[in-house]
């Protein structure tokens, strides 16, 4: 027996496991307008794509403008670039020019400021020596029958014709004397309206050093007990008008009286004690009186004190203990000589060390220079002679003896 037919629409598919598949709506539509549909959609992407392609091959060759604007922009920021360089490179060099141009004037402004002061120092380097050739060419003038003069810096000496050698050593020295180097310290010690003690003055040589140091507010002791250079030292001081200059014939030691004074022949080696043996058979004696330099000083100030006395030194200081403690700023210049020293009895060591007591440094005066250097009693005694200044140590006078 066959099975029962059934009608399409109405029959059913038996479901899939799983359920229903779905339904495609439409479908005989799309049957029949896919000819027709089909060539649309296909004309439409390709006019889209054509389109598209368009908009891209544009903007690539608007990329590629882009990129080469980009490339001559970078090509012409190479070039200024270079440019820059170049020019840097020029200011370099012209500031490399200019530092040596300006190196080369400060050399230059360097030779015209040393030249400058050479030309402004030369009326100084030069003045002195002209000043000491006038002076030295002047001619020995006759004073009077006894005596001449002779021109030094600070004005004439008077020497007397007794002593030939005496008047030509004068003559053949600079116009700084027969020590200069003492000269330029007493010119440095020395201050206007000071009062100084010229102790064994001969013909005032230093006495004129010192007068002209102090000036006519200051004050000026000479004392000479012989009579021949005291003369002479009278007739300098009328001649260069020093009327603040005191003359006195007295020696001065360490206690008043009279004492024997040796006169040599021998100008300024004159003394209280007796002369080295050749000197001593042809000397004179004669009696001076003695005082002390405290009793001439009557507590008054004393400022410097200049001491050549042949020996005596020691007794010079014996008698101005007062002078000593009431002038602390007091400078002395004193000669020594191991010779003369050993002659009184004395040693050198004891001869500084009485200096040393009285609260002394001592320093060396250089003849040729003026310098001072510190010295001992060993260092002394290799010389023959010198001449020694005594400051007490931090004060003005050392200062000044310093140019400090």
């Amino acid at each position: 027996m066959r099975a029962p037919r059934i009608a399409p629409e109405t029959a059913t598919a038996p479901e899939p496991q799983g359920g229903p598949p779905p339904k495609r709506r439409f479908g005989l539509a799309r049957r029949l307008l896919a000819p027709v549909l089909a060539p649309l959609a296909h004309y439409a992407r390709r006019y889209l794509q054509a389109s598209v392609e368009h908009q891209l091959h544009e903007t690539r060759a608007h990329l590629l403008a882009v990129s080469q604007d980009l490339a001559r922009v970078n090509d012409r920021l190479d070039r200024t670039e270079q440019a820059l360089d170049a020019v840097l490179r020029r200011q370099d060099s012209a500031t490399e020019v200019m530092r040596a141009v300006a190196a080369q004037l400060s050399v230059i402004q360097t030779q015209g400021a040393r030249t400058s002061d050479d030309l402004i120092r030369l009326p100084g380097l030069f003045g002195p020596r002209f000043d000491e050739i006038e002076i030295k060419l002047r001619p020995l003038v006759p004073y009077d029958d006894e005596s001449v003069a002779v021109r030094m810096h600070e004005g004439y000496v008077v020497a007397p014709r007794s002593s030939p050698n005496f008047v030509t050593m004068l003559a053949n020295a600079s116009s700084r004397g027969l020590e200069p180097g003492t000269r330029d310290v007493l010119r440095r010690l020395i201050q206007p309206g000071m009062t100084v003690a010229d102790i064994g003055a001969n013909i005032g040589l230093l006495t004129l050093v010192c007068a002209w140091s102090t000036g006519p507010s200051g004050r000026v002791i000479a004392f000479e007990p012989e009579a021949v250079p005291r003369a002479n030292l009278n007739k300098m001081i009328s001649l260069n008008g020093l009327s603040w200059v005191e003359v006195r014939d007295q020696a001065v030691g360490a206690a008043a009286g009279r004492l024997t004074f040796h006169v040599s022949d021998i100008i300024g080696h004159s003394s209280l004690y007796a002369l080295p043996e050749d000197e001593e058979a042809r000397a004179r004696i004669v009696e001076v009186e003695v005082l002390p330099l405290d009793k001439v000083l009557a507590g008054k100030r004393l400022d410097v004190a200049k001491i050549d006395v042949e020996g005596a030194e020691l007794d010079v200081l014996a008698g101005m203990a007062a002078a000593l403690k009431g002038n602390p700023d007091l400078a002395i210049v004193a000669e020594f000589g191991p010779v003369h020293v050993k002659r009184v009895g004395q040693t050198p060591a004891g001869w500084f060390k009485t200096f040393a007591q009285a609260g002394f440094k001592p320093y060396m005066i250089n003849e040729t220079t003026g310098d001072c250097e510190p010295c001992t009693a060993a260092s002394a005694a290799k010389v023959v002679s010198a001449n020694i200044a005594f400051v007490r140590p931090g004060g003005d006078a050392e200062r000044r003896l310093l140019k400090l």
